[in-house]
């Protein structure tokens, strides 16, 4: 997109949330498209990219606002893919912490945990970490030592280091 839109509905194409600042007083707040557009509408305004401005009110409430908007493009399909990583992360790690409980008593070297360490692998950047928990899961002789504990922490840790959002049970 080149330019202002002509209109807020212009923005539905690039899944636009729209950033509503207040000059005067420097308070800013992010707008999903579909609230804005209610907001403008209630206000009497109409959806004109200019008009809209004038229907619109300062987050803070200031006395003599002076509003500007900002189109984010892409800003829903940005949180939907940040949503995704966050699903994807903790349910790879509540797979691999239910195998990791179960691994001093029987071998758990099944589809679902190769799968889970398959899903992990971007977000971990080290296969050596997939790699110790696959061989402790598929160890043939089971002794309480040879678990897979260790290597899951070692998973989880890095992680977090990553900067993952790693839900408060799956934390090592």
């Amino acid at each position: 997109m080149v330019g202002d839109p002509k209109t807020l509905h212009d923005l539905y194409r690039v899944e636009a949330q729209v950033r509503v600042t207040c000059r005067s007083c420097k308070a800013t707040e992010v707008w999903e498209l579909d609230a804005l557009i209610a907001e403008v509408r209630a206000n009497g305004g109409n959806t004109d990219w200019r008009a809209a401005r004038s229907a619109l009110k300062c987050p803070r409430h200031c006395a003599a606002p002076r509003i500007d908007l900002l189109p984010l493009p892409y800003g829903k399909q940005r949180a939907r893919r940040r949503a995704h990583r966050h699903a994807l992360i903790n349910l790879s790690l509540q797979v691999l912490r239910e195998a990791a409980q179960r691994s001093a008593r029987e071998a758990v070297g099944t589809v679902e945990v190769r799968l889970a360490l398959h899903v992990l692998r971007p977000f971990v950047r080290e296969q050596r970490l997939l790699t110790e928990f696959w061989r402790a899961a598929t160890a043939e002789l089971r002794h309480p030592w040879t678990s897979c504990h260790l290597p899951y922490r070692w998973i989880a840790q890095r992680l977090i280091e990553q900067g993952a959002e790693v839900d408060e049970v799956d934390r090592p």
